[in-house]
């Protein structure tokens, strides 16, 4: 029994001083600013025996050799294994924000303002947000928790209209359509960028339509036919803009409106050599007001 305690003992001792060397190797690497091989050693210590104060010589010198990743996560984990580090750690982040903005690495600037905004939420800062924004490499779920902070830190006033319309890009991906109509109002307001205002248009007029398709589907013709008439206004040559028109007369019908349902659907048709499956569409709800006035299950049918 004495003897199985002494080989644990003694193999416990032997990995810490391994972990003790490589700490130890790390430490005169980075005296020499051999930041790669210091690196590898602090990994090989930690792999052994992790402490906070191996965790931020690794943060220190994964900023040297531009590994921000690894960099984000030793911080990340000081703060976490020692409270009483918190501001170090928090300034250790903003230091990996910082080169990894410089570097251009939107990998790593996203990695270390996520650790920064779940350590020290109060520190973040706006131009790290900024940086993110312009990566325009955002998760739609991360962008709504960014564009704030990059909209307040926008240095003039086109960086503001092209994070307008990111916002209202993000919204609509996470099914937020009323709201990102909003921020694409907004954006096409104010900007004076022709290939902006195309883009926030067709984001405003493809809200529309999804807005003005769950209004008709909660019986709410009046709401339905503000949305379809916005998506309709925006071009109603596009197929957006007739597939609108379409909505419009749907909604127009259910108002009990039949001339002007009759002439959304006819808009929606074009002239004689449109014959898509827009203008199809529209033929077919044109030439049912013909016969007789569908009710609420024959415009479910024709949709």
């Amino acid at each position: 029994m004495r003897a199985g305690l002494l080989v644990v003992v003694a193999g416990l001792a032997g990995c810490l001083g391994s972990a003790a060397d490589h700490e130890r190797l790390g430490d005169a690497a980075y005296g020499r600013q051999s930041f790669e091989e210091a690196l590898a050693e602090y990994r090989a210590a930690l792999k052994t025996a992790p402490s906070a104060d191996l965790e931020a010589k690794l943060g220190q010198t994964a900023i040297h050799t531009n590994n921000f990743r690894d960099a984000a996560q030793s911080y990340r984990t000081l703060a976490l294994e020692d409270p009483a580090r918190v501001e170090e750690a928090a300034t250790g982040l903003e230091r990996v924000a910082r080169t990894a903005d410089h570097a251009g690495d939107a990998v790593g600037l996203r990695e270390a303002v996520s650790a920064l905004r779940g350590v020290e939420p109060d520190r973040f800062v706006g131009r790290y947000a900024l940086g993110l924004a312009r990566s325009g490499k955002l998760p739609a779920q991360e962008a709504l928790l960014i564009l704030p902070a990059a909209i307040a830190a926008a240095p003039d006033a086109g960086a503001v209209d092209s994070m307008l319309a990111q916002y209202g890009a993000a919204l609509q991906e996470t099914t937020a359509c009323e709201a990102a109509a909003r921020m694409y109002r907004a954006a096409n307001r104010r900007t004076r960028d022709p290939k902006l205002r195309a883009r926030v248009s067709a984001g405003l007029a493809a809200c529309a339509i999804q807005l003005g398709q769950e209004a008709l589907a909660v019986n709410q013709p009046d709401v339905a036919a503000r949305w379809f008439g916005e998506g309709a206004a925006v071009d109603s040559t596009s197929d957006t803009g007739r597939r609108a028109l379409v909505g419009l007369g749907d909604a127009r019908v259910a108002q009990g409106d039949i001339l002007g349902a009759a002439m959304a659907y006819q808009a929606a048709i074009g002239d004689e050599s449109t014959a898509d499956t827009i203008a199809q569409m529209a033929a077919h709800k044109l030439n049912a007001l013909g016969s007789a006035q569908p009710g609420p299950d024959t415009l479910k049918a024709n949709q």
